[in-house]
């Protein structure tokens, strides 16, 4: 069972175990907690001071089931709304909000008001109200809600980062090329809002494939003839370039090996076909290649799987979403930019 550590304000550490609790943080590290994973959680910041206020009503430090003030508010709604600096109506609003989503419980009388009960002392002896027990109750579901999310957050800029940088990196490549214009502009919007962490992986897979296709253009012109430099260029790289028909392109077995000697390294003791495609499926699902690959198979022989499948095994090093790269792939194959038969030579030529 994994043990969950809350921070105390002191520094001591307060550990615990999901389903049981060998200590009882304070109430308000619980309310901390609720708080950092407010986003998931669906919390308003209204709900969150009513939630407080509620707290700071409570009698004790810690929010425990012994005593009825140390776990029930049984303030007014109109006493809440004052400290909270809201209106009575709301506060009935987020109260119900709160009960609804399990962060307090209804602990009413017969006619449905709060009230306390006191001895001589002036201590409570009973009263009813509104519970807090579930928010020590569901204190290490909150932490590990929280930590998920400031890991997603943490992802999230770092994605962000990339694609900045990529985007950078781009630029540099291709300052006066008018024909990634659309490409950088819609990543620089994008970069001003809040984008969806899908739309950067694509967006980033997208300024990948772009790097790519330059820096390796770039080889190639540092190592091939004139000649063989025009032709692999229009075959490639020219978007007025002729779709070729996938079902007459094939690969001999010295262009595989030539070309993807990391698959066909793989794929040396196939036994048959059947059991050739079934390696290659898991080589996919090893680059988390998604649904896409297997789409590929009601477009695509088996030749250009294969060409694709190596195509991005011999880069994985180098791609940061083999899956976002393996849709961009496809698409520069279906709108004729990008030719089959050239990645074989591009990846021999650069090998």
């Amino acid at each position: 069972m994994k043990t969950l550590t809350a921070l105390a304000p002191n520094g001591a550490t307060l550990s615990g175990t999901a389903g049981q609790g060998s200590s009882t943080p304070k109430k308000w590290i619980l309310l901390r907690a609720v708080e950092e994973a407010r986003v998931p959680l669906g919390l308003k910041s209204t709900t969150l001071n009513v939630l407080r206020a509620m707290i700071s009503f409570l009698g004790g430090d810690q929010i425990a089931a012994d005593q009825d003030d140390h776990h029930i508010c049984f303030a007014s709604n109109a006493a809440i709304a004052k400290r909270t600096h809201v209106s009575v109506q709301t506060v009935e609003r987020h109260i119900s909000t709160l009960v609804e989503l399990g962060f307090i419980r209804r602990v009413m009388s017969a006619n449905g008001k709060r009230w306390a009960r006191r001895d001589r002392q002036g201590r409570v002896v009973t009263a009813t109200g509104l519970s807090l027990m579930p928010l020590s109750e569901r204190h290490p579901e909150f932490i590990q809600e929280a930590q998920r999310h400031a890991d997603r957050v943490l992802e999230f800029t770092v994605l962000r980062d990339k694609v900045s940088a990529a985007l950078a990196r781009l630029r540099e490549l291709v300052a006066n090329d008018t024909a990634i214009s659309d490409l950088m502009t819609t990543v620089r919007n994008a970069l001003r809002r809040k984008p969806d962490a899908n739309v950067l992986s694509e967006l980033l897979a997208e300024i990948s494939v772009e790097i790519s296709e330059i820096t390796q253009t770039d080889t190639d012109n540092l190592r091939a003839s004139d000649s063989e430099i025009e032709g692999h260029k229009e075959d490639s790289l020219n978007p007025n370039v002729k779709k070729e028909k996938f079902s007459q392109i094939q690969v001999s077995p010295d262009q595989m090996e030539r070309s993807f000697p990391l698959l066909c390294s793989e794929l040396r003791f196939a036994k048959d076909q059947v059991h050739c495609e079934r390696l290659m499926d898991n080589i996919a699902e090893y680059l988390r290649l998604g649904q896409t690959w297997y789409a590929m198979k009601a477009t695509f022989g088996p030749a250009i799987r294969f060409i694709v499948l190596g195509y991005i095994f011999q880069r994985a090093d180098n791609i940061q979403s083999p899956g976002a790269y393996l849709i961009s792939l496809l698409a520069k194959i279906e709108k004729g930019e990008l030719s089959p038969s050239a990645m074989l030579t591009r990846t021999s030529i650069a090998s």
